[in-house]
């Protein structure tokens, strides 16, 4: 029984750690909902017209649908310069994960 608590304990440990590398903060284990700043240029000059957000959903890290790429977020609504990016994490004991990048930007005229 010990054997086996111990297996556990060590197997989500360590999946906490490598998982952690992806996402910056790192995210809890049972339960997470946390938002972080992604990239910015502190001397930009761009206005913040627009928001776009995408995301990713995945379902027992079997299986992922969806769309988190800025890039293809700026294009998709018309985002010509990008001011800065922004990040949202939300996963339920590895179960089901959201993962969402909000671009804010100036629009195409």
């Amino acid at each position: 029984m010990k054997l086996l608590l111990g297996l556990i304990l060590f197997s989500f440990f360590s999946l906490s750690c490598f998982y952690g590398e992806v996402y910056k903060p790192l995210p809890g284990i049972l339960y997470t909902n946390i938002h972080f700043d992604g990239d910015f240029d502190p001397e930009n000059s761009v206005k913040d017209e627009i928001i776009a957000s995408g995301c990713v959903q995945h379902f027992l890290r079997l299986y992922s649908w969806g769309n988190a790429g800025a890039g293809s977020i700026a294009k998709e609504n018309g985002i010509i310069k990008i001011s800065y990016i922004d990040h949202h994490l939300v996963e339920f004991i590895f179960i089901y994960g959201k993962y969402c990048t909000y671009v804010h930007g100036q629009k195409n005229l």
